[in-house]
């Protein structure tokens, strides 16, 4: 029987697909509160992930005054969560389809607990055994986790969603991302001042973990894993959750289709992607995502306070204060582009937001040109002289203070860096708030740093720029004439 428009209302709280058939019962289905309970127990993974990613930007200011750390070693202990993520991530998919993706995360939040309590308790661990050692330990733990939450959680939200709310839902993991990067640093604010603060902002996860591990116990199986094992009868009461209010038939289609792509996934093979048509579109894709890592963001996460301890704030508390507007223009940047998605379109979005980012770009490696006064880097300490800001940008030098004027030395182990930091009198106020402004035009761009030397800031920004523009010229010229694809699931 068919429906128009000059049809009496029906009521759609219990739907006979005989009447209105799949594709309007689909459409009738609204999200329910079970749906929003597991979506968000499952995104605290995804909080999670944003806080340690975060975290990192304000404790490494805290850490220096009780752990003295080289350079190197300061990079150690911020990549070793990256390196714990790539390793995990590329078993996580392999992990979640062997044990499902209930246990997967529920792995994960244990990972993430016993690597919060590693960092928290660094001091205490490290009587026999060098801190630094306990501190990339524990990044490491913490990377694992990051590596399986970030494939695993926006897929099982998308599998217990109702299908036309999966864009919108799977959105929320972001928010909770973004959000815990927001909070990481205002809890960074609160614990700038006691001593060992940093230990506080390690084992605050705890909490988010112990959480998601209370309640994930009354999360079920995703519906399509449970197919893939054969429990299809535990696979339906699951959807029938997911769906209330609808007529069996609609509930075993769904059991059907889902039955028919992992039908189709397994007589697939690897070989299909590098041959005609998928090539193309693989490189493209690919390459736009590869551009987007290298042109530049993680580096505003993981040193956002240390990059406002070059521009010239001088004390702990008020660089990760400063620094905020780094991860709050970020999380507002997030929610608005939400909202804009669907109106404006993702390729819209991507080749406006490039544009914002190549122009932060320029304005973030000006504004540091002039705040180290015009000065590239010298050969040698010495050759720095009285100019303290391109003095302490490289890594190799210290700035003493001697009266009211200074000067620029190597390194020395007894001199602190937040020490020599203060030394530095006064700030080109020009640089800052052009590189402040750039910083914002950036963030907005929402793209990603994967690898980021601190002691040639200006030229590396510079080298990322041109990245970017190569990433816009490739949107362009490609997008326009081979994919426009909505992603299925």
């Amino acid at each position: 029987m068919s429906i128009s428009s000059n049809n009496s209302k029906l009521d759609k709280d219990h739907l006979t697909f005989n009447e209105l058939g799949f594709n309007n019962v689909e459409e009738a289905v609204k999200v329910t509160p079970f749906v929003y309970f597991m979506t968000f127990i499952i995104a605290i993974g995804g909080f999670m992930y944003g806080y340690n990613s975060g975290v990192i930007s304000g404790a490494m200011l805290l850490l220096e005054k009780d752990i003295p750390m080289s350079g190197f070693q300061k990079g150690l202990v911020v990549g070793a969560m990256l390196f714990g993520a790539m390793v995990s991530g590329i078993f996580a998919g392999i992990l979640s389809d062997c044990i499902g993706r209930r246990v997967t995360l529920l792995l994960a939040a244990i990972i993430f607990a016993i690597g919060s309590i590693i960092l928290a308790f660094t001091t205490l661990l490290s009587k026999n055994i060098s801190p630094i050692i306990i501190l990339v330990l524990g990044r490491l733990i913490v990377g694992i986790a990051i590596g399986l939450v970030s494939m695993v959680v926006p897929v099982y939200i998308g599998e217990i969603s109702p299908t036309i709310y999966r864009g919108k839902l799977v959105t929320i993991n972001i928010l909770m991302v973004t959000g815990g990067e927001f909070v990481s640093y205002l809890i960074s604010i609160l614990f700038s001042i006691p001593d060992h603060g940093w230990k506080w902002l390690f084992g605050i996860p705890i909490i988010p973990s112990f959480i998601q591990l209370l309640f994930i116990y009354f999360i079920p199986e995703s519906p399509r894993f449970l197919i893939r094992r054969g429990k299809i009868d535990c696979a339906r009461e699951i959807l029938s959750k997911i769906y209330p209010n609808v007529p069996s038939e609609f509930v075993q289609k769904k059991i059907d289709d889902i039955h028919d792509t992992i039908s189709q996934d397994a007589s697939g093979s690897y070989k299909q992607l590098i041959r005609y048509p998928n090539l193309r579109p693989l490189i493209i894709a690919c390459s736009l995502q590869a551009f987007q890592n290298l042109s530049g963001f993680s580096v505003t996460m993981f040193y956002g306070a240390t990059i406002m301890k070059m521009i010239g704030f001088n004390s702990a508390k008020l660089d990760i204060t400063s620094s905020i507007i780094i991860t709050g223009t970020n999380f507002l940047s997030t929610v608005v582009a939400i909202f804009l998605i669907d109106r404006v379109g993702r390729r819209r979005i991507l080749l406006y937001t490039l544009i914002g980012v190549i122009f932060g770009l320029i304005i973030i490696s000006s504004g540091f040109f002039l705040i180290t006064n015009k000065v590239f880097k010298s050969g040698s300490c010495i050759e720095y002289g009285a100019n303290c800001e391109a003095c302490l940008i490289d890594d190799r030098c210290r700035f003493i203070m001697s009266g009211t004027s200074g000067t620029c030395v190597q390194n020395s182990d007894i001199l602190s860096e937040d020490q020599s930091l203060n030394a530095c009198q006064s700030t080109n106020a020009q640089g800052a708030w052009l590189t402040l402004l750039g910083l914002f035009l950036y963030v907005i761009g929402k793209s990603v740093i994967l690898v980021m030397s601190i002691k040639e800031f200006y030229l590396w920004f510079i080298f990322f720029c041109s990245i970017c523009y190569r990433d816009w010229k490739c949107s362009m010229d490609y997008t326009r004439r081979i994919i426009s694809f909505k992603y299925t699931w």
